[in-house]
């Protein structure tokens, strides 16, 4: 009695199996509907193709929907699991982005970088990544500020970037752009490449020599 009761429950706890037995009974009605259509007296061959077809893609939106969404049963709880595409990386960003130049300028810089940080925070680098470039792009200066820190070997965390190394050049290329803009700390951050490069290219580093050539 208790191999019984167990089997009930392991099966009760088991979507897959419902899901099994709806499938099959949809594709034996799908069967015996399309015979029936094409048995029908008078009826027109492509009439009868029509309802087969019809009939069809009914079975199929209600497998569908079974799939999507099934409701799990025992013990006395229930509860719904249900299944939707990955998002792409980068998808959530580049349709903020569309809405945004639809809306028009002035942008809203701070809300755009507050999204990015968001997006940061919870591990989606490519979206946070496009939402920056967007905005430096615009002379946003804290996110021209973000992009350099992102690529500037002094500062490089592996986890926070999409690149797997530090690119010294990018990093000083917003750098630069920034401290044209007048802004102070990154200026100094541009000092603090230099003095890097000098250091990282008596070690051989080709990334340090060919930034040097930036200083001269």
């Amino acid at each position: 009695m208790s191999e019984l009761n167990e089997d009930g429950t392991s099966a009760a706890r088991n979507p897959l199996i419902w899901i099994s037995l709806v499938v099959i009974g949809l594709i034996i009605f799908v069967l015996l509907s399309g015979d029936r259509d094409l048995r029908l007296p008078g009826a027109d061959s492509g009439e009868a193709g029509e309802a087969s077809t019809e009939t069809l893609e009914t079975a199929t939106t209600a497998i569908a929907s079974v799939e999507a969404t099934t409701t799990i049963e025992g013990d006395g709880a229930a509860g719904t699991i249900e299944r939707s595409l990955l998002v792409q990386p980068g998808m959530r960003a580049r349709e903020y982005i569309k809405d945004l130049r639809d809306q028009g300028k002035p942008y809203p810089f701070a809300k755009i970088y507050e999204k990015a940080q968001n997006f940061m925070q919870e591990g989606s680098l490519a979206d946070a990544h496009l939402l920056y470039f967007f905005a430096a792009r615009e002379d946003h200066v804290p996110s021209i500020m973000k992009l350099a820190e992102m690529s500037d070997p002094t500062l490089f965390r592996a986890e926070n970037a999409l690149m797997d190394d530090a690119d010294v050049i990018q990093a000083y290329k917003w750098y630069r752009k920034a401290a044209d803009m007048g802004h102070q700390l990154a200026s100094e951050r541009v000092d603090g490449l230099q003095q890097w490069a000098s250091n990282a290219a008596e070690n051989g580093n080709p990334n340090a020599r060919q930034l040097l050539l930036n200083f001269r």
